[in-house]
């Protein structure tokens, strides 16, 4: 008798690794990380301090952005920026970074979420997610889904005030 509330301790132990296991390989994700740079991206994040950019008091213009060019053509399918205590990530975007090669560089300007509490300043590491591949010239639009993707670590990066 004493086997069957050790066939329950176990079959409990057994779900909750079970449930772990599922847990963690439906959110993890297995994109690598490299250092590498080879697109030649650039990123940084803006802090545009409330109405500056706002002529009347009913517009909204983002707290942050990423502000982000590249040399080669490419999409921005990711993002995960972090200060250290706390992190923002979007995944699954389709946004065609400008080349960086026109002069003056043309960026792309990606709005980040309204509730970040970083300021002028803060060191932040930037990661981005992109193709493994170039991206042909004419090409406007992208499925990210069917295309294998890599992050590319940025490295640390000051956040910088709105001129």
């Amino acid at each position: 008798m004493k086997t069957l509330p050790r066939l329950i301790v176990i079959g409990i132990c057994c779900s909750i690794i079970g449930i772990f296991a599922i847990w963690y390989v439906t959110n993890h994700d297995f994109t690598p990380i490299t250092k590498e740079n080879t697109f030649g991206i650039n990123a940084l994040m803006i802090h545009s301090s409330a109405g500056m950019q706002c002529p009347t008091e009913d517009c909204h213009y983002p707290d942050h952005y990423l502000k982000i060019t590249s040399r080669s053509n490419t999409f921005l399918v990711g993002y995960n920026i972090c200060d250290g205590n706390s992190c923002v990530k979007q995944d699954g975007l389709a946004i065609p970074l400008h080349n960086s090669n026109s002069i003056p560089p043309d960026h792309q300007k990606v709005r980040l979420p309204d509730n970040l509490s970083w300021k002028d300043g803060d060191l932040i590491n930037i990661q981005v997610k992109i193709p493994t591949t170039i991206v042909s010239d004419n090409v406007s639009t992208f499925d990210s889904s069917t295309a294998q993707k890599v992050w590319v670590d940025l490295g640390k990066s000051e956040i910088v005030a709105s001129n």
